[in-house]
């Protein structure tokens, strides 16, 4: 009877323990996360304030770490920056900006326009 005990003691500690290195990988996750982007900061060029400025919800400590690890590596393999591309911004275009930027919108909007222009004649015969 006691090893019946014992036994089913063990089977949910044994489930439970099994899954320690997922936990850890999940606590770890953000600052690994941090880290990346302190090192792509690093190796693009970007200082550190801009870096803190653009990842706002990332704790500083992190992206300072990987910042500082990729420093040290690019500086003992003598490895340039490689500059950032431009910032995209983010203004939505009106309608008709937009479809004077796409040269297929304006020739699927003339394509439009004469469809209706056809059917408006063709209404206009019938009655």
């Amino acid at each position: 009877m006691k090893a019946l005990k014992t036994l089913l003691l063990m089977l949910p500690l044994t489930l439970a323990l099994s899954a320690c290195d997922q936990l850890l990988e999940a606590v770890n996750k953000p600052k690994a996360n941090g880290k990346a982007i302190g090192a792509a900061c690093r190796h693009s060029g970007r200082s550190l304030e801009d870096c803190y400025r653009r990842n706002a919800k990332v704790a500083k400590s992190d992206i300072f770490a990987g910042w500082k690890e990729m420093n040290e590596y690019m500086q003992s393999k003598k490895i340039d920056i490689v500059p950032p591309p431009p910032d995209v911004t983010t203004g939505q275009l009106s309608p008709m900006e937009a479809a004077a930027e796409d040269p297929a919108a304006q020739a699927g909007s003339e394509t439009a326009s004469a469809a209706s222009a056809v059917a408006h004649k063709t209404q206009d015969k019938s009655h």
